[in-house]
């Protein structure tokens, strides 16, 4: 397990960080949407006043712009994998978090938020310019009931000095009553923000933390709203004044576009801290934003899971939801069993999540690190008349794509870009390579300058080649 400050400290040690110093004259939300825009790295807000805020360590840079870094290295890192860890290796890492059938005793360690004597107005959460009161984001919400803690994730605002208004999943909301007592993690263990999101996402916030693989990896701590991780940052234990307020928002973090989530006003009882606290924020709504990746990663982490024990064999070999489109396609490269398996693979996939409206398959052996190569398959493998393959028009509609309003029905799409194995060999283009690009001449020639040439003297320069 990796706390949430050492874990900002390792992104900032692989220069994948950068410190700002206050005060901020353009809000920290609109600083934070302009870095990822730009798929520059993660910013820590350092300010004279209240908590030191950081955004975009859980998400990373734009795949459809050249970088060596993946969307999915910061979390790879905060989850104890290397940062250039492959996805599935990130994907099986997400999956172990959740319920299963055999998990560790938690492990219980002293709790690192031991200053007391602050109110909530002090900690001065970001507020955004068009905002009427200061926002939470990526938070964990915790509570004790008969059969354990449930996590779950929340954000809301923070509205005069003793009331949040927050959003969660209705699962967590009816497990509580007015009065009872919910405590609020911030800057929490990326596995256990990982988890919240992983439960909410996969609709199992009614399972206590208790029968999750997190327990093995999050040391714990009690607090009177349940157990959080004792290497929280912010702690602000709080009791549930109106469990229907008359709060609306249109702001809503990525994993409310998978379950539904509703209003909750609480009352602030006490606020705990580190010595120096810092905490992650996400500019909600906006592209490439942590909150989004978060969902995206977690819900391939499920599908991956689920499709590979369908059959009872792992014909695929990843599955992604790339920010860039914000979560409305999910791309899978898979071994195609049968011809007609990649039509079975598209409606699994539609049955077991609501976030996309587009399925497209390619080949196993497609890397996805390299989606250059993943959108080329598209359009190299997949004829618009033949292999993209729409729905009826009055399929449900899926959550995430802007275009669908007032869930409007419409057709869900699927594209193989596979090969498809039916396929002559002779059907098949061969792939590009040395052998098969050049005549046998030149090919001959470029072996005997090669085999000539004293690769130890080095390159000649540009006025050198010229004469």
């Amino acid at each position: 397990m990796i706390p949430f400050t050492q874990y900002v400290r390792g992104l900032a040690g692989d220069d994948d960080l950068v410190r700002l110093d206050g005060p901020f004259e353009i809000p920290v939300d609109a600083l934070a949407a302009e870095a990822l825009r730009a798929s520059g790295p993660a910013l820590r807000f350092q300010r004279s006043a209240g908590i030191d805020l950081v955004s975009g360590v859980f998400s990373g840079p734009d795949q459809t712009q050249h970088r060596e870094a993946r969307p999915w290295s910061r979390l790879s890192l905060g989850l104890g994998l290397d940062p250039e860890a492959a996805l599935v290796a990130l994907l099986e890492t997400i999956g172990d978090l959740g319920p299963a059938g055999e998990n560790p005793e938690p492990t219980y360690t002293g709790q690192e938020a031991s200053g007391t004597d602050m109110g909530v107005q002090d900690l001065q959460f970001p507020q955004g310019e068009t905002e009427t009161w200061p926002a939470v984001t990526l938070g964990v919400a915790s509570v004790s009931t008969a059969d354990g803690t449930h996590w779950a994730p929340v954000h809301g605002s923070v509205v005069g000095g003793d009331t949040l208004r927050v959003r969660v999943p209705d699962a967590l909301s009816s497990l509580v009553a007015a009065g009872t007592t919910m405590a609020i993690a911030l800057g929490v263990p990326p596995a256990a923000i990982t988890t919240a999101y992983l439960l909410a996402v996969t609709e199992q916030t009614a399972t206590p933390i208790q029968s999750c693989g997190v327990t093995g990896t999050v040391p714990l701590v009690p607090t009177n709203g349940g157990l959080v991780p004792s290497a929280t940052e912010v702690v602000i234990e709080t009791t549930v004044a109106d469990r229907q307020p008359d709060f609306r928002s249109d702001r809503r973090e990525g994993w409310e576009y998978v379950v539904a989530s509703g209003p909750l006003s609480l009352a602030v009882e006490s606020v705990r801290a580190t010595e120096n606290p810092v905490i992650p924020i996400s500019p909600v709504g906006c592209p490439l934003a942590d909150d989004s990746q978060l969902t995206g990663l977690v819900t391939a982490a499920t599908l991956y899971h689920r499709v590979n024990n369908y059959w009872g064999i792992s014909p695929v070999e990843w599955v992604m939801l790339p920010a860039e489109a914000e979560l409305g396609i999910c791309f899978v490269a898979s071994d195609i069993l049968y011809g007609g398996f990649e039509w079975q693979l598209a409606n699994i996939l539609f049955s077991f999540s609501s976030l996309f409206d587009t399925v497209v398959i390619v080949d196993e052996d497609v890397p996805p690190q390299d989606f250059g190569r993943v959108l080329a398959d598209v359009w190299l493998k997949s004829h618009p008349a033949r292999d993209w393959t729409f729905s009826e028009s009055d399929a449900p509609a899926a959550t995430r794509p802007h275009y669908r309003q007032n869930n409007e029905t419409g057709s869900r799409l699927y594209v193989n870009a596979a090969w498809d194995p039916r396929w002559k060999e002779t059907y098949i283009a061969p792939r590009v390579t040395f052998e098969n690009s050049f005549p046998s001449s030149v090919r001959d020639m470029a072996r005997v300058l090669w085999d000539d040439s004293d690769i130890t003297s080095g390159v000649r320069t540009e006025n050198e080649s010229s004469h």
